[in-house]
Formats: structure tokens, C-alpha cells, sequence
């Protein structure tokens, strides 16, 4: 992708009808090697070969636990995090703990989840909030993202059966400018097999500069993760068929949002359009509780009290155990997407503490706005009165 937007950059003198399609463009890499030691060389060789092949470029390098950093968050001075106070992900805000590093902050979230599809999630909408970030910190207008066909298909298939429907249009078109009204996300190379991309690299001599991707799937089997069981899928299909990926990528690009979809309620980690009533309707469809379940032998159940902190005495009946009740705990899922519910289940409390400051702010901002609209909703009068 870098080697073809290059030829779309500069116009030849023999070319004086050609038209510059793309003035100028920033390079970013994202750097992962705090979680994965095999990538640590990456850094040094991607600087090597940009200066050396792509002087023509503006190449910048951020690590991934620069997303824990007060930069990739809107208020710079936000400093808190959430503590989980429930197996249901019911959250408290309290002040964040400065003595940990980023490094130490980004492998506490990661290591505190416990399935890989849920791992392999994260880590993606991760680097696609701090891309988004970068680009309009830089003053950029697109996003070019090198997603294959192949690529395109696995994901597609993947996030179906993950959930994410309701965002499918919007997480693998060719174009999504309505996501962030700033930014359009674009993926080029959405026509171009895996297999015809390595041969273009091979043909055009830049196969020595390609760095084999690392992640929590890699050399992994197949029933490692959704994404890589879906992977072994498709590869495996198209090597006796060879128009499946082609065919669904067709279907791809039928799929449009749907028209009542809501783009300023977005999720607080894939920053994706959430479906309005998803947690009632989860809710629905899950089996939570179970009726006349025997206890067993020598358990006891005991109610969660919340003791409020010094100097607040709560109520005059309580003694100070209805703090829970005067500062009400925030329910994450109302400010999730589905599919990011449903991994919100392999999360630990560390995990839930680790989260990125973006994450935090979000459902923080978002939920204060709730309750006091929750509180003055009697008094509102509606345009329709």
C-alpha cells in the first residue's frame, strides 16, 4: 500500500495529464512489541527502510502503551479509572494509580482477559483509537487502511459471528466517512487477493521490506480464536474454489448502515454506533439466573454493603451505608456495542481497572450526563407538547 500510494504521489515528466490524487501523507506504525517480544526489531527496521525507499514521507513511530498517555484522551487532565464493584461490570470512578507505567498498565489488560477473540478485539479497536487520534492530530483527512480482499472476507464473516451486525457496513466498507464526521477510513486494496498482493511485492522487488505480522493468533490452531478459526475457514475454501472470497467481498459491498442508525451513541472501546436497547435485549436472550437453584452445602450468600468514605455519614438511618445509593454505580454495558458486551464477560477487575484513559472518560462523561438527565427528565417539556 505504501509503494502504490507513493506512484499516485509524484506525477512524471512525461505525465503532465496525470493528476496528483494524493498531495502528501503521514506514515504511522504502531509499535507492539511491549506485548509481543518477536516484533521488537520492527521499529528499527521500518525506520531503516523509510528513510532509505520513502524519503518522500513524514514517517512517525508510537508505541502502543502511548495510548495510556494523557495525549490520546480529550481532557489531558482526566485521571481516573474504573473500579469494577460487581461481577455484572457495575463501576465506581476512582483516582488513578500513578505508580504503575504504561507497559505495566497495557500487559495488566491484557493478561487479565481471558479468551483470545477477546484479546484480538481489544488490541484492534486499541490501535484504531489511537490512529484516529494521530490522524487528527497531524491534520489528516483519510485513513488508509491495507486490508486485503482475503482479508476483507475473513473479517466479515469473523464480525458476524461476534455480533457486530449493527456496525458490519461501517467496520469493512471501502469508505466509512460517517463514523467521525472529520475522517473517512478507506481500505484501497479491498479488491486485491492476499495472494496477488505478495506477487505485486515480489514482481516490484519491495518483498525484502514486508515484516510478517504478529499477534495473539499467530501460529496459533484454528480454534484458537473466531477470527482464526475463521481464517483457516475461508483459506481452506478458496483454495478449492477460488471465487469464495471474491464472492463475499460482493456481498460486502451491498451492505449499507442501517438508516436509523444513530452515529452520536457510539461505544465506548470500538467507538462504533450502538444499537439503542441492546442491554434489555441481551438481557432477554441470556440465561442469568436460575430459579429454585439449590446452595450448596456450607455457602453462604452475603448482600454487598458499600461503607461510605469518612466524613460522609449517608443517611440518618443508615449510618453511612447507602453511600452506594447517594453516588449510584455505572453500569458498563450501557455504554458498549454488543459484541463488546459480550467480551466484557472475559474481563477481569484488573482488566476493567486497566483500561485505556479514552475508555474511562467515555463511559464516565457519558454516564454523569445520564443521571442528571435522569433526574430533570420531570421537568423537561418535549418540542412535540
Amino acid at each position: 500500500m505504501v509503494e502504490l500510494t507513493k506512484n499516485f504521489m509524484r506525477i512524471l515528466p512525461n505525465e503532465k495529464k496525470k493528476i496528483q490524487l494524493i498531495p502528501q501523507a503521514v506514515i504511522c506504525h504502531i509499535d507492539e512489541s511491549a506485548i509481543f517480544q518477536q516484533t521488537v526489531e520492527s521499529e528499527e527496521k521500518l525506520n531503516h527502510y523509510m528513510r532509505e525507499n520513502y524519503a518522500e514521507y513524514e514517517y512517525i513511530n508510537y508505541k502502543l502503551e502511548q495510548v495510556f498517555e494523557p495525549g490520546f484522551a480529550k481532557n489531558i487532565e482526566f485521571d481516573k479509572i474504573m473500579k469494577s464493584t460487581s461481577n455484572e461490570h457495575f463501576v465506581d470512578f476512582v483516582r488513578k494509580d500513578t505508580t504503575k507505567t504504561p507497559i505495566e498498565q497495557l500487559n495488566s489488560l491484557f493478561d487479565g482477559i481471558k479468551k483470545t477473540t477477546a484479546k484480538e478485539d481489544l488490541l484492534w479497536n486499541l490501535k484504531m483509537a489511537m490512529l484516529i487520534s494521530i490522524a487528527r492530530r497531524e491534520g489528516c483527512s483519510y485513513i488508509f487502511i491495507g486490508d486485503s480482499a482475503t482479508r476483507q472476507a475473513i473479517k466479515m464473516i469473523s464480525m458476524t459471528a461476534k455480533g457486530r451486525g449493527h456496525s458490519a457496513a461501517l467496520d469493512v466498507s471501502v469508505d466509512n466517512y460517517q463514523s467521525f464526521p472529520d475522517i473517512c477510513i478507506m481500505r484501497p486494496m479491498k479488491d486485491m487477493l492476499a495472494k496477488e498482493i505478495a506477487f505485486y511485492n515480489r514482481f516490484s522487488g519491495i518483498d525484502k521490506y514486508v515484516i510478517s505480522p504478529f499477534n495473539y493468533s499467530t501460529k496459533m490452531p484454528g480454534k484458537s480464536s473466531i477470527e482464526r478459526l475463521t481464517e483457516e475457514f475461508i483459506v481452506s475454501i478458496e483454495q478449492g474454489f477460488s471465487s469464495t472470497v471474491s464472492t463475499i467481498c460482493r456481498t460486502i459491498m451491498k451492505l449499507t448502515p442501517a438508516a436509523d442508525i444513530d452515529y452520536s451513541r457510539t461505544c465506548a472501546i470500538c467507538m462504533m454506533p450502538v444499537e439503542p436497547n441492546i442491554s434489555q435485549w441481551r438481557k432477554h436472550i441470556t440465561v442469568a439466573e436460575v430459579e429454585d437453584a439449590e446452595v450448596p452445602t456450607g455457602s453462604e450468600t452475603t448482600p454487598a454493603i458499600t461503607t461510605a468514605p469518612e466524613g460522609d455519614k449517608g443517611c440518618d438511618n443508615c449510618n453511612g451505608h447507602c453511600h452506594a445509593q447517594s453516588q449510584p454505580k455505572v453500569d458498563m454495558n450501557n455504554f458498549l456495542c454488543y459484541s463488546c458486551q459480550v467480551n466484557l464477560k472475559d474481563y477481569t477487575e484488573r482488566s476493567i481497572e486497566s483500561l485505556p484513559p479514552y475508555v474511562t472518560e467515555k463511559i464516565h462523561d457519558e454516564g454523569r450526563d445520564d443521571r442528571l438527565l435522569d433526574q430533570i427528565k420531570d421537568f423537561l417539556i418535549e418540542d412535540n407538547e
